[in-house]
């Protein structure tokens, strides 16, 4: 179904124009305020788990995610950002890229911020490449980013307008491998050196990853943020959704109840939910109401948050 855009309206022509003039924290702020909601929105697409329609697998993703909009216009019930991780798309073809940058367009028109899930992190000139084609190419508002190769790999994503989430606690299994390793130096682990270069590389384009699996950690790592205070967006992904499978185990209230006990105050923190959003028709069993059920359960996430 084609998503028709008036961006001629005054008020929206007005909104992107003021983008270009703020800072990405601040605009995530801004936009969270509009919304009067921190959650993003994952957009992985898994064809297995698409309704099958007649068309191509780029159709079947592009209809799938242009109909989950429709319905969040449908009911002025919108997420504060989407963020779509470009693997998925780039198992698929080289169409369904062209289809993710279609998305991120019509995604940022209607006002939602995206960031684009690519985890990047290479040498300099490198780097340079994978920003340009993060927000020149694809238009992402903000990208993820590797810090493990140092700041020369990090510093050409950082743009006053752009954001930049550096890795720095993630809930994977094997994050222990890396992430939990004894610091010489301290008593610290390497996750925290990665915490410390953030606050070197101050920028109010930075924000960070942390997952939303350990409420503990992820209070205790707010607050090494607040005691230096600096304040950083965090993007807290496996926020899962009860009944839908394939989530994380995150659990929504436990994510802002450790915020608070960090002593986080600003509205710039997001909660991400993937499969817990998008493949929320699951739980019904009922598939042909995607759309639907994925705006249900946007409306629970909000109320439990």
């Amino acid at each position: 179904m084609h998503i028709k855009v008036d961006i001629m309206q005054w008020g929206k022509c007005y909104y992107f124009s003021t983008l270009k003039l703020m800072a990405f924290s601040a605009l995530l702020e801004s936009r969270i305020g509009i919304c009067k909601n921190p959650v993003c929105f994952g957009l992985d697409p898994v064809l297995s788990l698409i309704p099958a329609e007649a068309g191509s697998p780029e159709d079947k993703i592009r209809k799938f995610y242009f109909d989950i909009l429709e319905e969040f216009l449908k009911r002025n019930t919108m997420p504060a950002v989407a963020k779509p991780n470009s693997a998925y798309y780039e198992c698929v073809s080289i169409g369904a890229m062209q289809v993710l940058a279609e998305i991120i367009a019509t995604y940022r028109r209607e006002g939602i911020l995206v960031i684009l899930d690519a985890k990047r992190g290479d040498i300099g000139k490198s780097s340079e490449a994978y920003a340009k084609a993060a927000f020149d190419v694809y238009g992402a508002n903000a990208t993820t980013v590797s810090p493990w190769m140092g700041s020369d790999s990090v510093k050409p994503f950082l743009r006053a307008e752009n954001g930049v989430y550096i890795l720095l606690r993630t809930s994977n299994a094997g994050a222990a491998d890396f992430q939990d390793l004894k610091l010489a130096s301290s008593e610290g682990k390497a996750y925290k050196a990665v915490a410390e270069k953030i606050l070197e590389w101050d920028n109010s384009s930075i924000g960070a990853v942390v997952g939303a699996t350990n409420a503990r950690e992820l209070a205790e790592i707010a607050n090494f943020f607040c005691s230096q205070r600096k304040e950083i967006p965090f993007l807290i992904p496996g926020v899962s959704i009860p009944g839908v499978p394939g989530g994380q185990g995150g659990d929504a209230k436990e994510v802002m109840n450790a915020l608070k006990e960090g002593g986080f105050k600003k509205n710039m923190h997001i909660l991400n939910s993937s499969s817990g959003l998008g493949y929320a028709w699951q739980a019904s069993g009922k598939p042909s109401n995607y759309a639907s059920a994925c705006a249900d359960a946007l409306e629970r996430l909000m109320e439990a948050i």
